[in-house]
Parts: structure tokens; C-alpha cells; sequence
């Protein structure tokens, strides 16, 4: 789940001037971060929560979230895919054209 080249190509942004498009590709990275976060989150008791913000290596956070959120790739994809959707249909005003 990387916004990259071709995620802004694929969302029709790809034609955004440079500097734009790194600060918007930053932004983008930032806020789906948030979205898969709240929706795994909205799965787990505080006490996950918690023990969840303590991991900092990505594969315990697999093998944790593999464990207690076993639904969570597809959580992923779904805020994956939704994000992109509404960056489709926003585009134009993204862009401004």
C-alpha cells in the first residue's frame, strides 16, 4: 500500500507538476495511514490498541495484527480501494482543471 507513480497514473494525477505531486503523494501516504488505521482500530479494544502502538517492527506488526485483527488485509484493501475511488472522482478538482 505505497502512493508511488503509478498509484497517482492509476487515480488520474499523474500529469501534476513535480514539487506538487510529491507534497500531494506525502499527504495522500499520511492519510491512508489514518484510514487503515481507523479501521482496523475500530476492531480492537483499547487495551489492543495500546499493546498494538507499542510494536515498532512491521513484521511483529504483521504477525500481532495476523493474531488479533485477522481480518486485516481485507480491511486494507477495502480503504485501499475506496481511497482510490475518491481520488477518481475527485480529480479534477485536485488538479484544478
Amino acid at each position: 500500500m505505497r502512493i508511488d507513480e503509478q498509484f497517482m497514473n492509476e487515480v488520474g494525477l499523474g500529469e501534476m507538476p513535480e514539487e506538487e505531486k510529491q507534497a500531494f503523494m506525502q499527504h495522500a501516504e499520511e492519510e491512508l495511514e489514518v484510514r487503515v488505521g481507523q479501521g482496523i482500530g475500530a476492531e480492537l479494544s483499547d487495551e489492543q490498541m495500546m499493546e498494538f502502538e507499542e510494536i515498532d517492527d512491521i513484521d511483529q506488526a504483521v504477525v500481532w495484527l495476523d493474531h488479533n485483527a485477522p481480518n486485516f488485509r481485507e480491511v486494507v484493501e477495502e480503504v485501499y480501494q475506496a481511497f482510490k475511488q475518491e481520488l477518481l472522482a475527485e480529480r479534477h478538482n485536485i488538479i484544478g482543471a
